[in-house]
């Protein structure tokens, strides 16, 4: 199972270092230890803290840490709400979570909705309803009682509620319509620091606490809160009714935490009622003095009003000191027999019980009912208790059969000579493992068959008329006319857009040319700019006082604007469309390789045909100015004239622009017969030149954002590239690869000395071209495989999680924090990150 724990107990500004705190970090320590089969995951939104160091739990547990700011009342503004809900559903769904645990539900320093946890089973602890019991003391105040009120709604709509005792579970069901089926009771567990010290660390406690707290003489220990329910003053008032020999007996010894008005308060009540000097208040006691504390002590008293369950009873029956405590709420049915009970709300009756453990002849019968009572109560207990009602909710989730999802694909397939031709074919074919696809194809070619028979292949037009059986489209889309058929379903048939090209510019500018249209041209801008520039650019195009500006500004709204989910290969991509719009539903999934066995280069030049002694620099795809060709002819010319040994292929067919520029530098040179240009080849003669390459380029600019195929396919089988350090190519890992500036930066001179410097060293070092090859080889297998692939498409069709973070709640968030001037006091690039998860995808 997964299981989802929010740690809002152990952090939370209402819950951290107090009962709820110390109960949830017992429970979830002891679950830990016990439990090292099911998955984990602690969702803290609170403090930066290592939980590990605090609950000692093993691998199976996971932190998840979203940074929420300083400022506690962020996590309840509307708009940073909405952040919350979606990071919420989506660790739901990227963590697979069976059941999500709220350990804090009335803290105010989050307020969760129920309506967050959809696709989850839910559970909370329920602690007690105090402050509704007694509004007239805790919800006063209008908004506190609303938010509790909020609090307390929330709580019944969970599926099984953990009381903490059989009285805050009847509590609950008399006031609220909540099924009894739904509430399990768990009782608190007693820490194991809480146990019986020897005679020698006794008598050292007791010089201790005597010179530190003035207890000089027998005493009654209460430990309790700064809250009148705790009955502080109603006690000492009880002991201060006490036969005079009692008093001058027993001191009474109030170990907890108090304001200065407390304090105040009850040193005059105690002075008002003569017995000044024997009511000591200790203020805040450490951990160890407090398990000293109870054992020393002749009694604890602890009358409270109310409580959820009441862990000092029980932590002084595991310390074998006789107790005094409430016959009411959790304390009547957990002490009901070993204990003496009183009405807290009679301060006569809290007397009389005093005097009755005071006076009791022998009060080792209590002292052995107590040590048998608190067996109940130990850790272990409550954490199989958890463990088996979370189990048996996982039991309840039954299996939905789903029907295989329909897909519709349009893309070129081969033999159409296209990087995403051969992209499509091979995802299709994993694809197909899991869906039923149809692939619909420009109509001016036939396809290349799939052996999947539940592949289908149409002319396109033939897609209107079965559009409804379909369950996903996706569109595969890139930069040029192959994919110029797509348009128009794109935008009336939204789908999935799997963008390879961040700036269709290209296609956009020859469809609009081949039809003489401006005005086709500008619909197309328009659906990126605003009208003004549009409107001023257009008219400079046709005065011809400028040419169409293919690189300088980027098109794709007529697409993206229209998809319903988006899928491109690179981070670049990404930012740059989610700059553009915050609202796009963006993941980002690498591009692909088929990690094949390793062929040895000796083997791949003998096939080939190319000698063995050859050093071999290789370049992929079609030979465009793009890919940096004509500098790098100019590169291998300084490189060749050193070395008779050298050879540099194109593999691909040179577009008609650069064939004169080529030819140019290669006529009457040295190197004519030293640069051989394949030309097209098959997907066979391709993979067996890059298999004999020892050194491979893959140079890109200008750039329109695309993600090469071809250096998948390089990575893919362990090779040394050298490449631009430009929009995806920057996103290659630098120990799998070797980087020079883009030419963006670089004057022509300084671009080609660059080629040239970085390519002879790699020739010089081939311990270092080795070590490279290694580390791509592993960084594909790790990341670009295709079944890796494959499942994430898989999962972002599948997955029903849609951001629901725009620019209007971002802009809200940015408002909200201004306004109340916390610039100061957050750490805006964390609370970034926060944000961004919620967009992810």
């Amino acid at each position: 199972m997964n299981i989802a724990i929010d740690v809002l107990a152990i952090l939370g500004k209402g819950s951290k270092n107090r009962g709820i705190g110390n109960y949830t970090t017992s429970q979830l320590k002891k679950m830990f230890e016990l439990d090292k089969e099911n998955n984990y995951y602690l969702i803290n939104f609170y403090e930066e803290k290592n939980l590990k160091e605090l609950l000692s739990f093993s691998s199976n547990v996971k932190e998840l840490y979203f940074y929420t700011s300083d400022i506690n009342q962020i996590r309840n503004e509307e708009n940073f709400k909405i952040v919350l809900k979606d990071i919420i559903q989506k660790i739901i769904l990227d963590y697979s979570i069976d059941v999500f645990y709220v350990t804090s539900p009335f803290d105010g320093t989050m307020i969760y909705e129920h309506e967050w946890f959809k696709g989850t089973k839910t559970v909370v602890t329920l602690y007690d309803i105090i402050p509704y019991i007694f509004q007239g003391k805790y919800l006063t105040d209008k908004f506190f009682k609303n938010e509790y009120m909020k609090c307390l709604e929330e709580l019944t709509k969970y599926d099984k509620i953990l009381s903490i005792s059989q009285s805050a579970k009847d509590d609950l069901i008399t006031h609220f319509n909540v099924d009894e089926e739904t509430v399990d009771v768990i009782y608190a567990g007693v820490d194991e620091k809480f146990q019986v010290l020897n005679s020698m660390e006794l008598e050292a406690a007791k010089k201790e606490l005597e010179t530190i707290y003035g207890i000089r003489s027998e005493f009654i220990m209460c430990t309790g809160g700064d809250d009148d329910r705790k009955n502080i003053g109603e006690l000492i008032l009880a002991y201060s009714a006490l036969p005079k020999n009692l008093i001058e007996r027993f001191q009474l010894v109030i170990a907890c935490k108090l304001s200065d008005i407390s304090e105040k308060r009850y040193y005059d009540m105690a002075e008002k009622n003569k017995v000044k000097g024997r009511v000591i208040l200790t203020n805040f006691v450490p951990d160890h003095h407090l398990v000293q504390l109870y054992n020393l002590a002749y009694a604890v008293a602890f009358p409270s009003k109310y409580e959820g369950f009441g862990l000092p009873v029980v932590e002084a029956m595991a310390c074998e000191t006789p107790v005094l405590t409430s016959n009411n709420s959790s304390l009547g049915e957990i002490a009901d027999g070993a204990a003496i009970l009183v009405d807290p709300f009679n301060t006569k009756d809290i007397t009389r019980g005093l005097q009755e453990l005071l006076e009791m002849r022998s009060v080792q019968d209590l002292v052995e009912k107590g040590s048998e009572r608190v067996k109940q109560f130990s850790w272990e207990a409550v954490s199989k208790r958890t463990l088996d009602v979370i189990k048996s909710m996982n039991n309840e989730n039954k299996p939905v059969k789903q029907h295989r999802k329909q897909l519709a694909i349009f893309t070129p397939l081969p033999p159409i000579q296209s990087g995403i031709s051969d992209y499509s074919f091979d995802l299709i074919n994993v694809l197909a493992e899991d869906f039923d696809i149809s692939v619909f194809i420009d109509d001016t070619y036939t396809a290349e068959e799939f052996a999947h028979s539940q592949i289908k292949i149409y002319p396109h037009h033939e897609f209107k008329s079965i559009a409804k059986r379909f369950d996903e489209i996706i569109y595969q889309m890139g930069n040029s006319d192959y994919h110029a058929y797509m348009l128009n379903y794109i935008k009336a048939y939204k789908g999935l857009l799997v963008l390879h090209d961040y700036n269709i510019h290209g296609l956009l500018d020859l469809i609009s040319s081949n039809e003489q249209s401006l005005n086709q041209y500008k619909e197309y801008l328009l659906e990126d700019y605003d009208s003004e520039l549009v409107s001023k650019y257009i008219a400079d195009v046709k005065s011809g006082r400028n040419t169409r500006k293919i690189h300088e500004l980027p098109l794709n709204g007529v697409i993206t604007n229209y998809a319903k989910k988006i899928i491109v290969h690179s981070e670049y991509s990404q930012n740059k469309l989610l700059n553009k719009n915050l609202n796009l539903k963006i993941k980002k999934i690498n591009h692909y390789a088929i990690n094949s066995p390793l062929v040895e280069k000796s083997r791949a030049k003998e096939n080939i045909g190319i000698p063995s002694n050859q050093f071999v620099i290789a370049s992929f795809g079609h030979i465009h100015e793009t890919k940096r060709t004509l500098p790098l002819i100019e590169a291998f010319k300084e490189l060749a004239a050193t070395n008779e040994n050298l050879y540099l292929y194109l593999v691909g067919k040179p577009a008609p622009e650069i064939q004169k520029p080529i030819e140019a530098l290669l006529n009457d040179s040295l190197i004519k017969e030293r640069v051989i240009i394949t030309g097209y080849t098959s997907l066979e003669e391709y993979e067996g030149y890059m298999d004999a390459a020892d050194l491979c380029v893959n140079l890109r600019y200008p750039y329109n954002g695309e993600t090469s195929g071809s250096l998948m396919r390089i990575l893919s089988k362990g090779k040394c590239s050298l490449i631009s350090s430009i929009g995806s190519f920057e996103e290659v890992p630098d120990h799998c690869c070797v980087k020079i500036d883009s030419a963006e930066h670089l004057t022509k001179h300084c671009e080609v000395s660059e080629i040239q410097n970085k390519l002879g060293y790699l020739i010089e070092n081939p311990e270092a071209v080795k070590e490279i090859e290694r580390n791509a080889r592993t960084y594909s297998e790790n990341f670009l495989d295709i079944r890796q692939i494959s499942r994430q498409y898989k999962e972002y069709i599948l997955n029903p999680y849609e951001s629901h973070l725009t620019e209007n709640v971002l802009r809200g968030i940015i408002e909200y924090i201004n306004r109340n001037n916390w610039n100061s006091q957050i750490n805006l690039y964390k609370l970034a990150q926060t944000i961004a998860y919620s967009k992810s995808y």
